[in-house]
Order: C-alpha cells, then sequence, then structure tokens
C-alpha cells in the first residue's frame, strides 16, 4: 500500500499503483494514483521532471516501510 500526503493541502491519498502520464501534445504530465487523478503539472517533458515536481507537493510512505520500523 502506498500512502500519499500533500503537503499543501493534507490531503491524503492511499492505494496501490502510481502511474505516470506525459501528453506529448500539450507537455502535461498528469499523476494517478490507482487510476485516480491527484496531480497535474504543466510544460513537462519527461516523466523525470514529472516525478520531480510530484515529489515537492507529496510526502509519500509504504506499509512495508512503516512495518519495517516496527520490526
Amino acid at each position: 500500500m502506498i500512502n500519499l500526503e500533500n503537503i499543501q493541502t493534507n490531503e491524503s491519498f492511499s492505494g496501490e499503483e502510481i502511474e505516470y502520464f506525459i501528453d506529448d501534445d500539450s507537455l502535461i504530465g498528469e499523476v494517478y494514483l490507482d487510476g485516480n487523478l491527484i496531480f497535474q503539472s504543466l510544460d513537462v517533458l519527461d516523466e523525470e521532471q514529472l516525478e520531480a515536481e510530484f515529489y515537492k507537493i507529496f510526502l509519500t510512505s509504504n506499509d512495508q516501510d512503516l512495518e519495517s520500523a516496527y520490526f
């Protein structure tokens, strides 16, 4: 399970799969969590740039990370 928190709005999301999508014509990058749009960025050229913009806004943790902290 992936847990995400938007540090600007304090919104939290949980899901299993993150997908990155870039429209080559409009250069709009989108991030989906389990098929639901959770982030958009303008003027994105590649997936690395989209990920960098995404992780400036979102904190992430996996349930596995939390389990390893306790066991």
